[in-house]
């Protein structure tokens, strides 16, 4: 973790969060924002750039669970929550919808900080994971749109698998762009000829 951080605490009661921060605190974090779990928290993400999320409730509400879902999708953060909640449905909607850690009645300052330093290994990790998952799914799709083109090729210009491959490598080269580019255009090109 960087020797500083930024924090967006949510709670109940935002008067009796002293533990909390003091752990906060005590993990390097610089910049604590507050905000009540009655308040929509996204309002407040947008006017603060903060590293880690947390929440500090009796029960997590439904309202919060589909909060977090929006910041899992567009702007991903170690999310912490503390709660007094221990229902394992509870529990199981909090982790899908990008809770890092589900701490349940653990909120002594000497505990935060453990607990902040392993849910942001794990929020790095998984975000590691799903950005090299994105990366495999972009390849596999790009080697399918290649083979889509080099098919057509085949079928169109009475070309050999290799041919298709040289065509598509040289026009790819031509004009500086991904094969995976120019194989888009030239499916679109081919496929519009077999709509004529």
């Amino acid at each position: 973790m960087r020797p500083s951080f930024s924090v967006l605490l949510i709670s109940d009661n935002l008067s009796c969060t002293e533990s909390i921060q003091e752990g906060l605190e005590k993990s390097g974090a610089s910049d604590i924002h507050k905000c009540s779990s009655s308040e929509n928290f996204l309002q407040k993400l947008d006017s603060v750039n903060v590293d880690l999320i947390v929440l500090d409730v009796d029960k997590p509400s439904i309202e919060l669970f589909e909060q977090f879902s929006v910041v899992k999708e567009f702007c991903p953060k170690p999310i912490v929550c503390f709660s007094n909640d221990s229902d394992s449905k509870i529990i199981e909607k909090s982790v899908k919808a990008g809770v890092a850690a589900y701490i349940v009645d653990g909120k002594s300052a000497d505990r935060v900080k453990p607990i902040i330093d392993v849910a942001i290994l794990r929020f790095n990790e998984c975000q590691a994971v799903r950005k090299e998952l994105m990366s495999v799914k972009d390849k596999l799709s790009e080697r399918a749109i290649i083979e889509k083109a080099k098919g057509l090729l085949i079928e169109h210009k009475n070309m050999t698998e290799d041919d298709a491959y040289k065509t598509l490598r040289k026009m790819a080269m031509d004009q500086g762009k991904k094969i995976s580019l120019v194989a888009h255009e030239v499916c679109g090109v081919l496929v519009g000829l077999e709509g004529v």
